[in-house]
């Protein structure tokens, strides 16, 4: 009986290790998706909570950067760059207080443009960091880092602006 026992919590000990892995991978898998989806709809709301904190760190110097240059700026400038990055003038002047907005921006999406069409070919766990690594719809291989915060995968973006 003992034996038995003993046998029982080793087996589920040994099966629930790469459960974890698996999960953490699915988990990363699922913020990947969720990031395609939030690049694809060009939605602050849905992006910006899929972050790791660094990148919105960048994400709000960029918006400050582009809310003082946009306040600086005569009416023409200011059309100029409501085009260049695709925010309306009610958007452009609410960048300070709300700098996710930042994420919608032409520039922003155009830098992540190939995400949405990617498909996932390997992640990567360690710990609190992931890799995961995907394939563009033109073959491009490419790799994202995620990053685990309040029990959450977030993607580490490397270029914002």
């Amino acid at each position: 009986m003992k034996i038995s026992w003993l046998g029982a919590v080793l087996g589920a000990t040994l099966l629930a290790a790469p459960a974890r892995a698996d999960t953490d991978e699915d988990k990363v898998k699922e913020a990947f998706t969720a990031l395609q989806a939030g690049i694809k709809a060009a939605d602050a709301d849905k992006l910006w909570p899929l972050l790791d904190t660094s990148t919105q760190k960048a994400v709000e110097k960029a918006a400050a950067a582009l809310a003082a240059e946009y306040d600086k700026a005569k009416p023409e400038g200011k059309e100029q760059l409501e085009k260049l990055f695709g925010l309306s003038a009610a958007e452009m002047g609410k960048l300070k207080a709300e700098p996710k907005l930042f994420v919608k921006t032409k520039r922003f999406i155009g830098k992540w443009h190939e995400v949405p069409g990617s498909k996932v070919d390997k992640v990567t766990v360690s710990g609190d960091k992931a890799t995961l690594n995907y394939t563009e719809e033109d073959g491009d291989k490419e790799k994202l880092d995620f990053v685990k915060q309040d029990g959450k995968w977030k993607v580490v973006l490397p270029k914002v602006m």
